[in-house]
């Protein structure tokens, strides 16, 4: 076998496991009309609990990203992996209310730390520059047909065996992704071109120039991305019922509809991540984020729509709100310094969930707010959506359309 046959074979098993470990990720949008009203929770406590996730992910991906400088992201992965599998059984044995709800996201969130960031370490150390860009495509489009397939099978389950079954259901995916993981990830790990000098801390990162407007970019990027995610579930059955359909069949058809939106994006990923290779990839990812800002700020505007065409916005949306995340993390992988790139990827993740954890927070205070001045519900979408399009905006502002130098890996 090639040296190019055994690294796509690799990363296959890879992005197999890795969709594994993003079953859970939506199950909360999926049937959040549904829990509003079982719980009885406000706009403001639903966007917190799916917020909830990212900041579980915050808590641990400083420490277990920055940890793939000194420990194998094998070992690392595995262990998230797991510890993803049984926080997402705890939520549907233990889940009550928006307290336990809030906890338990929490603690799902932490798989999530594992996983995600330690896998693309390796994708990014695996492969050299000419094939980096549709490699880390790839990875990161697993990303987002995991949150497309999590939306999918709980909806699906929700309709025939209630919320409870469906979480338990998508809970099998990262036990399965552990199994597959551990067969494909060799003992051992990737080889480190210096070793990190010992308390540096984020210093190194600080001072790359470079990185760091990156690095914003990234937190805008996932600023837009997670609010649309958080929320398009609920737009959609906003929109349906505003036009006379009960709450039950609404929320099922706008979950099967936002599975479509997410799963439309995957396909953006390796193409752009493709084109970057080459034709560069600052211009490239200045130009899809002012696309991606347009399409927030028409979508939130048209809850009246017909909600055929509501939809193909959306799924033009879905392609181009996702397509400039592969680029700017091979852009951050590569302008990183070898022997800080576990904590230089720390800070993008920390950077970029915290914005992105803060999006659907604020994105349902916002409907809130409106709604408490009497304002019609055409209005409050669209001021919420606007918020997701003024932050994308902060992306090309800070890496502009100039093609600048990095720091290439092998």
């Amino acid at each position: 076998m090639t040296r190019a046959a055994a690294d796509l074979r690799w990363l296959s098993a890879l992005c197999l496991a890795e969709l594994g470990t993003m079953l859970v990720w939506s199950n909360f949008a999926a049937v959040l009309p549904l829990l509003q009203t079982e719980w009885h929770l406000s706009n403001t406590e639903a966007g917190l609990i799916f917020a909830a996730y990212q900041v579980g992910y915050i808590l641990a991906v400083a420490i277990l990203s920055t940890l793939t400088d000194w420990v194998e992201p094998r070992r690392i992965y595995l262990a998230g992996a797991l510890w993803a599998s049984l926080a997402g059984v705890a939520f549907p044995l233990w889940a009550h209310g928006a307290a336990s709800a809030l906890v338990l996201r929490t603690l799902a969130g932490i798989g999530l730390a594992g996983t995600y960031m330690p896998g693309m370490r390796l994708v990014a150390e695996r492969f050299d520059a000419s094939r980096r860009g549709f490699a880390m495509g790839c990875y990161i489009a697993t990303f987002t047909l995991g949150t497309s397939v999590s939306l999918l099978v709980t909806s699906w389950a929700t309709a025939r065996w209630g919320w409870r079954a469906a979480f338990a259901l998508t809970a099998v995916g990262p036990f399965l992704a552990t199994a597959v993981a551990s067969v494909t990830l060799e003992p051992g790990g990737v080889s480190r071109v210096a070793r990190p000098e010992r308390g540096a801390g984020l210093a190194p990162v600080l001072r790359n120039g470079s990185a760091l407007r990156l690095i914003v970019a990234y937190g805008a990027h996932a600023w837009e991305l997670m609010g649309m995610r958080g929320w398009i579930v609920p737009f959609f059955a906003a929109s349906l019922t505003a036009g006379g359909a009960s709450l039950a069949p609404a929320t099922q058809k706008a979950g099967l509809a936002g599975a479509a939106v997410l799963a439309i994006g995957a396909v953006s990923h390796p193409v752009a991540g493709l084109l970057s290779d080459r034709w560069g990839r600052t211009p490239l990812i200045s130009a899809i984020m002012l696309v991606s800002g347009a399409c927030s700020l028409t979508l939130g505007w048209a809850l009246g729509w017909p909600f055929g065409a509501l939809v193909t916005l959306a799924l033009f949306y879905g392609v181009m709100v996702t397509a400039e995340s592969a680029i700017l993390s091979t852009s951050i992988a590569e302008s990183a310094e070898p022997a800080y790139l576990g904590r230089t990827m720390a800070l993008q993740s920390t950077v970029g969930f915290s914005s992105g954890a803060l999006a659907p927070a604020v994105f349902g205070a916002v409907l809130d707010l409106a709604a408490k001045l009497g304002r019609p519900a055409a209005e409050t979408w669209g001021w919420a959506f606007t918020l997701l399009a003024a932050g994308v905006l902060v992306g090309p502002l800070v890496v502009g359309f100039k093609e600048r130098g990095s720091v290439i890996h092998r």
